[in-house]
C-alpha cells in the first residue's frame, strides 16, 4: 500500500503539501524525532493523571451517592440530565473551551 502511495504521488505530481509521500513524511518523523517523543510524552503524561483524577473523583462520588439517600435524591436528576446529552455534541464545546 505505502509503494502505491509513494508511486501514485511521484507520477501523478501531488503537491507534498496536499498529499506528501510516505518517504517525506519518514524523513519529517527522524527530523523531528525528539520533538515528537517529548510531546507524546507530555501527552501520555496528561492522559494518565486525568484518568486518575477521574477515576478517584467518580469513585469518591460514587461512594457518597451509595452512602446517603439524600445526597441521591439531589444529586440523580443533574447526572440523568448529563447522561442525555450526546457526548459528540460535548466534545467540540469542550475542546475550544479548554
Amino acid at each position: 500500500m505505502f509503494i502505491i502511495w509513494e508511486v501514485a504521488c511521484r507520477l501523478f505530481s501531488i503537491p507534498v503539501y496536499f498529499l506528501p509521500p510516505p518517504t517525506v513524511i519518514l524523513h519529517a518523523f527522524s527530523e523531528f524525532k525528539i520533538a515528537l517523543w517529548e510531546n507524546s510524552i507530555q501527552t501520555l503524561w496528561t492522559t494518565i493523571v486525568g484518568f486518575a483524577i477521574a477515576i478517584v473523583f467518580g469513585m469518591v462520588l460514587g461512594l457518597i451517592i451509595g452512602w446517603s439517600k439524600n445526597i441521591y435524591s439531589g444529586i440523580y436528576p443533574i447526572m440523568v440530565g448529563f447522561n442525555s446529552i450526546p457526548k459528540v455534541a460535548v466534545v467540540p464545546i469542550l475542546v475550544l473551551w479548554f
